[in-house]
Parts: C-alpha cells; structure tokens; sequence
C-alpha cells in the first residue's frame, strides 16, 4: 500500500489527519500504476525538503521559492525535461487537493514555468519490412510460452495500446460484437476505449486462449505468465518488464537490433497508419491521446528527407519544353 511508505509524510507530521488527507488524495486515481507514479514524484519532493528545507516540511509552511528551488535541483540533477514537467504536475495535483481542503491557501505551482518537453532520444519505431520481418520469426516460436508471445506481440502491434493497458485486461474485456472482435480497456486518464482487433490477433489471441483453462472468469487476467519460479502462481497480470523482454528478444531473433521498447509497437502503429493516409484526429481518437499534437510527435514517418522543400524549389527546376 502507497501510505506505507512513510517518505511520503513530512517530517513531523506522522498523524491520523494527514494519513486521511494522503489517503482521500490517492482515492481520486483509478489505476495503481498513476497511484505508484505520484507517491515516487512526491516522495522525491518530501525528500528534497528533508534534505535541503527541514523547517518548511509540511506544504502550509512553503512559499513559491522552494518550488522554484525544487525545479532547479531537478535540472542540476540532469532530469529530462519530461520528467520535470511530470514531477511538477504531481505536485499541483496535489497542492490544489490541499488547496480544495483549505490545508493551503493556494496552488504554489500555478505560475511556475515548466521545462519545454523535448524528447531527447525518441521512441524508435520500426517500419513495415521490420514489423513483417519480426511477425514471420515470431511465427517459428515454439514451446508453452509461443502462444502466449505471438498474442501478445501481435495484439500491441495491432492496436497501438499502452503495455500498462494490455497487462490489466482481464477475459470479459476480450468481446465479439456482431462479426467483429473488441477490447474494451481503460485508458490513461481513466478514459474507456473500445479497440477493434484485426483478424490476426483475433486468431493468436483465441489460439492462447484455447491453452488455458476453458472455465476461465470473467474477472481473470487475459494475459498471465507461463511461469512463476518465485511462488508458482500462474493466475495474475503479467509484469511489464516481462512484456518488454519479450518483445525484446523476439526482435534480436529478427535482427532488429536499435532500442525496442513496448513503446515501440505503438509508436509503429501509429506512424504506420498516418503514413497509409488514415486521419490524424482519428488515429489520435483510436490510441487515446488528449491532444492530436501528441499524435503528431509520432509522425516521423512522414517527415523524410526526399520530402525537403530544397527539392522543390522553382528556380532550381528544369525548364519545360515547350
């Protein structure tokens, strides 16, 4: 549980009151992955104060400057600029709970300037050749766990969804509606989507299904691990680090080798479908994204170099004849 790790109360305020506080402020997220993320935000705050501003430990004694020198240290401590950002957003988050709770008489982070989020060494996605190459040596996977690879690799290849999604999807989110199969997830942001799967993951998804057990409940994981050699409990979610060796691994076996992520499947599933023509907005609609300018940092496929203006310029073409 979050509020075991004490980090997160300020020095001295170990009491029933805050406890309730933190508690009703993690209440407010559905998933556990936001919940994690936000006590390791602010148990690096609480740590900044602990270790630099011992007096102003808890959030009515502090003034804007100590967020200013928060944001400083952050940046001396090389964090990207996107991690930055988060972090400050996590602490607004929290500010305006305390703030709504009359703890704070406003919201210290309103006005502060967030780093401009650039992304230093962006998501490599793969292009069709590679994603054809990879789907033909997945097809070679044998043994208990093959089935369970080719489902999972074609399903994030095929709907672009976050690996925190795939791993909670549980068997009643896998449906059939009229001729079409679906997966019904939650998003980040707690927004529902409903995924049309492709023909392929439909049939690698119900080919690992017909290896597990046929009495499965609703509530069970759709995805679960093939082993277990800490406990043997093969009935829970998969861990995402297990998701993104396999994938990984699989793509070392068809010789791609730059860095490959779980992220990497969505990033090829968006830039493929915007380089095949498809609607931005819908395409950004599809993977859940708030903003299409987010989908639009995945577009590196349509930004090629044969489609510089110094290829086009007027005075440099050859002359018609007439």
């Amino acid at each position: 549980m979050i509020l075991e790790k004490m980090h997160l109360l300020p020095v001295g305020q170990e009491n029933s009151e805050w406890k309730k506080l933190l508690l009703e402020f993690f209440a407010q997220f559905i998933s556990p992955h936001t919940r994690r993320s936000y006590s390791n935000d602010l148990e690096h705050f609480f740590y900044f104060l602990k270790e630099f501003y011992p007096s102003h430990s808890h959030p009515h004694s502090l003034e804007k400057i100590h967020i200013l020198a928060y944001r400083e240290w952050l940046i001396k401590l090389e964090q990207a600029p996107k991690t930055i950002a988060r972090k400050i957003s996590s602490l607004s988050s929290l500010f305006a709970f305390l703030t709504e709770k009359g703890v704070m008489e406003y919201n210290l982070t309103e006005s502060i300037k967030r780093p401009k989020q650039t992304v230093k060494t962006p998501t490599q996605d793969l292009n069709d050749e590679q994603v054809q190459n990879l789907l033909a040596e997945l097809q070679k996977a044998t043994g208990p766990s093959a089935l369970l690879h080719q489902a999972i690799i074609l399903t994030l290849f095929t709907t672009g969804m976050r690996v925190g999604e795939l791993v909670a999807l549980r068997r009643k989110h896998f449906l059939k509606h009229q001729n079409h199969y679906l997966l019904q997830l939650r998003a980040k942001g707690g927004k529902e989507l409903t995924k049309l799967l492709h023909p392929v993951a439909v049939a690698a998804i119900e080919a690992y299904l017909f290896s597990r057990p046929q009495d499965m409940h609703p509530e069970d994981f759709l995805f679960t691990p093939t082993r277990n050699p800490v406990d043997g409990n093969l009935e829970k979610s998969l861990d995402p680090k297990s998701v993104a060796y396999m994938i990984k691994e699989w793509c070392k076996r068809a010789g791609i080798h730059q860095r490959i992520s779980p992220h990497s499947a969505r990033a090829t599933y968006i830039g493929s479908a915007l380089e095949q023509g498809h609607d931005l907005y819908k395409v950004s609609k599809d993977v859940g994204h708030s903003s299409v300018k987010t989908t639009e940092e995945y577009n590196k496929r349509a930004r090629q170099l044969k489609d510089s203006p110094i290829y086009h310029l007027g005075f440099l073409k050859e002359k018609e004849n007439k």
